[in-house]
């Protein structure tokens, strides 16, 4: 707010006012956007690095709401029974992979090319508008200097 205020007071115009105004809008929504991004690569990386993949056991199915949810039971590395729940598959074995550093996450099967890609769409799409908005916010404030 004080910057906005000497924006107006020092009579910079119309322009930097604007841009000071609608940076936050661009960086919170590009930073959002690359935060969620960045949380989909790192997550498909560990599991491509680091995850192990094993049997597991169709354990119940149900409807949630109105969507069929299917829980698995599996064995991690250090013999603790967990739980997967996932809408994806249907069969009475299915594969998962797990991160041992954090168990509880934990997909059906094996592939992470899909989220990789994901992430990396999204980082790409948000980026420019965070960047957008960090460059209205320094432009708005050089026109202080000036």
């Amino acid at each position: 707010m004080l910057v906005l205020v000497l924006l107006i007071a020092t009579r910079a115009g119309t322009v930097p006012v604007l841009l000071w105004v609608t940076a936050p809008v661009a960086m919170g929504g590009g930073g959002f956007g690359v935060h969620i991004g960045w949380k989909n690569v790192w997550e498909a990386w560990g599991m491509r690095t680091r995850g192990i993949t094993v049997k597991g056991r169709l354990r119940r199915s149900h409807r949630n709401n109105g969507v069929e949810q299917f829980t698995y039971t599996y064995v991690d590395k250090q013999g603790e029974q967990r739980e997967l729940a996932s809408s994806a598959v249907a069969a009475e074995r299915a594969e998962i992979t797990y991160d041992p550093a954090d168990p509880k996450t934990a997909q059906i099967g094996r592939g992470t090319t899909g989220w990789l890609v994901f992430g990396a769409v999204l980082i790409l799409l948000f980026g420019p508008l965070l960047l957008a908005g960090v460059g209205s916010a320094v432009a708005a404030l050089a026109s202080l200097a000036l």
